[in-house]
């Protein structure tokens, strides 16, 4: 059987796959390692879920609802052009950083409005600043910022405005979210070595109490290369 633990800030996820599918490397890797198991788990899955899971992940990651800001930058023209809107975008990010310096952190997606035009959802660090001061730094059109302190799991916050459409013409080949590169990215740990695996393991259900703790979510699904999968996830605020 193949286990794999994703740890990604308050949220555990834990994968129990029926077959297994032997990689290379140790038991402790990161997502930015590409390995034959990493391939193999991916095959099946679509862009589109991949692209939730990663910005669903990178959000728990780097963002906490107490402090950081979510708003949504909409523009007063009817730009449809997914390059052109990221163009914008990035300027716009430019001048943040000009102002709140380089270190600032940010996540993006794009949904699209009925009249077609892009607007994008953005989770970012930056300090308190108005709403018309943000607004003019835009200067594409009007800026929403949202209240989310109720919110416990930033990361599915986030996804639900990601388009769903898993066929969108729109977004083939192109960048479906924008993420600063200072962002860390999700821990991941998988039983290619089962002896190493076994003790991180037996740690990881120790710090986190899961055996204490239900999940959250489940699903039992079927995958085409390692059979069977029993997903389940945790979220550490949830007593």
């Amino acid at each position: 059987m193949l286990k794999k633990y994703v740890i990604t800030g308050d949220i555990v996820e834990v994968y129990s796959y029926s077959k297994y599918c032997s990689g290379k490397g140790g038991a402790h890797r990161t997502t930015e390692d590409s390995t034959d198991i990493e391939n193999a788990l991916k095959n099946y899955a679509n862009t589109n879920q991949r692209r939730r899971d990663m910005v669903r992940r990178l959000a728990c990651c780097n963002f906490d609802s107490a402090y950081d800001k979510f708003f949504t930058l909409t523009f007063r023209d009817n730009i449809t052009d997914v390059k052109q809107a990221n163009y914008l975008f990035m300027k716009f990010i430019q001048r943040l950083k000009w102002k709140f310096g380089k270190e600032i952190k940010y996540l993006a997606v794009i949904e699209f409005q009925d009249r077609g035009a892009v607007h994008y959802h953005v989770l970012s660090n930056i300090p308190f600043i108005p709403a018309n001061e943000l607004q003019e730094m835009w200067g594409n059109g009007f800026v929403y910022i949202n209240a989310i302190t109720h919110v416990d799991n930033i990361g599915a916050y986030i996804v639900k405005y990601m388009t769903k459409d898993n066929m969108d013409e729109r977004l083939q080949g192109k960048k479906a979210y924008l993420y600063s590169r200072n962002l860390r990215r999700p821990e991941e740990i998988i039983n290619h070595n089962l002896k190493e695996f076994s003790k991180l393991e037996n740690r990881i259900i120790d710090k986190y109490n899961l055996t204490e703790r239900q999940p959250i979510y489940e699903e039992l699904y079927d995958t085409e290369v390692l059979g069977s999968c029993e997903y389940k996830q945790y979220n550490l605020k949830r007593k």
